[in-house]
């Protein structure tokens, strides 16, 4: 089992087992907190409620992130654009990428969210660990995934919500979650064979060259880092900015990977209620080490 590393002294955790009381970090939801900081995590408690509050988890909902385009419901043209989609997702995209060359291995999603991604390397095969920074997106993710939540609150329109089976077979083994800092993640040099890293890695602004270095050192020899920027496409990105890809691609240089494939304008679909959906569209880029 992979060792969790406490970033403030640089000893390794023992492994965590849920209900165990006398490990050595706090924890939420069974899960441990393992921040330089743990305890001030420890405000942001999520309600015990069964349907948890997802705008804490910075999602509109917690359901469409796991779904394919076309199960979304669109009326009319877009619609029938999703259904032309499929499974053609950004998640679906680094996912191939990470069966195709990932050696074998566990893998480890960086900023899970609500767990799509975490979803997607769990089941297919491999030990899987995932965090992220934000404690309700993590207790969101593992109750999601692990079928403790039965069912969500999906938005209808402005103001109107609804109750909804959770559409995802439960995940019970080789699949692991904390909350800790994607420039500092608490697990050991060289252990993983594929590290996936949210597409959201645009809005980690002058972090982005540690998380990378970071998430670089996590991998074994011959080992997998995926990652999508929806940088130029993103709302609130100026028209002519200058598009981050070569500096993460000199970044990824730096820390001795290669680029072994890329795709471009992956379309993302973010649902916010019916009919109105919001599409982003990402570069996914795999690197070897």
């Amino acid at each position: 089992m992979v060792e969790y590393i406490d970033p403030r002294n640089g000893r390794p955790f023992p492994p965590f087992k849920p209900g165990d009381g006398n490990v050595p970090y706090p924890t939420i939801d069974g899960i441990p907190v393992l921040t330089l900081e743990p305890r001030s995590v420890l405000a942001h408690i999520p309600r015990n409620a069964p349907f948890p509050d997802v705008r804490r988890a910075d999602v509109p909902d917690a359901i469409t992130p796991h779904l394919q385009p076309a199960m979304l419901g669109a009326p009319d043209g877009l619609g029938a654009w999703f259904r032309e989609l499929g499974d053609g997702t950004p998640d679906s995209v680094a996912s191939a990428f990470g069966v195709r060359y990932a050696p074998p291995g566990p893998a480890l999603d960086v900023g899970c969210g609500v767990g799509a991604m975490t979803r997607r390397m769990a089941t297919s095969g491999r030990a899987t660990w995932a965090f992220d920074w934000n404690p309700d997106a993590v207790v969101l993710a593992k109750r999601l995934l692990t079928g403790a939540l039965p069912g969500v609150l999906l938005p209808t329109h402005k103001g109107g919500l609804k109750k909804v089976k959770v559409p995802i077979r439960p995940i019970t083994q080789n699949l692991e979650f904390c909350i800790a800092e994607a420039a500092k993640p608490p697990f050991a040099q060289g252990v993983f064979a594929w590290v996936n890293v949210n597409s959201r890695v645009d809005e980690l602004g002058d972090s982005i060259a540690e998380v990378l270095v970071a998430c670089a050192e996590l991998l074994m020899p011959g080992g997998l880092l995926t990652f999508s920027t929806q940088h130029s496409y993103a709302h609130g990105a100026e028209e002519g900015a200058h598009p981050p890809e070569d500096d993460f691609l000199a970044v990824i240089g730096e820390v001795g990977l290669k680029v072994i494939d890329q795709k471009d304008r992956i379309p993302s679909v973010i649902r916010h209620y019916d009919r109105c959906y919001e599409v982003r569209f990402v570069h996914c880029i795999v690197a070897r080490r």
